[in-house]
Formats: C-alpha cells, sequence, structure tokens
C-alpha cells in the first residue's frame, strides 16, 4: 500500500497562517499577471478566512497588489 505524503505547514497563530496565505495569492497573481493570464480562486465563505481577505485588502491598499486579474467563485 502506497501512502500519500500531503506537505503541511505549521504556524505559531492564525494571524501568521492567514498572512501566509494572502501571500501566496499575491504570489500567483503576480505570477499569472506577469504571463497575462487570470488566476482563479475559489473562496471561502464563514468567518474563517476573512483575516487572510483583510490581509488582500493590506496587501492591495499597501502595496499596490493588483487584484484586476482575479476571477474568483
Amino acid at each position: 500500500m502506497r501512502t500519500e505524503r500531503i506537505p503541511v505547514k505549521i504556524f505559531r497563530n492564525d494571524r501568521e497562517a492567514c498572512r501566509a496565505v494572502a501571500r501566496r495569492i499575491a504570489a500567483l497573481t503576480r505570477a499569472c499577471a506577469a504571463e497575462g493570464r487570470p488566476l482563479v480562486v475559489g473562496l471561502a465563505t464563514g468567518h474563517t478566512p476573512i483575516n487572510v481577505y483583510r490581509e488582500l485588502i493590506r496587501l492591495h491598499q499597501a502595496e499596490g497588489l493588483d487584484l484586476s486579474g482575479l476571477i474568483t467563485f
């Protein structure tokens, strides 16, 4: 029997995890924009992802992250 190994990252707290997720989305958005294609992202609902979305907003406002090529569902 073969066991799958899924990469796991452990963070000290929710805030650190949310920042890492937002930075990953930002990096993917920038990479896709450089290639001239959109990034399609499925956004979760509820309370859990709110801080990820707040960090994306902060990146947009503070660093000029262009989210115009982001397609969400």
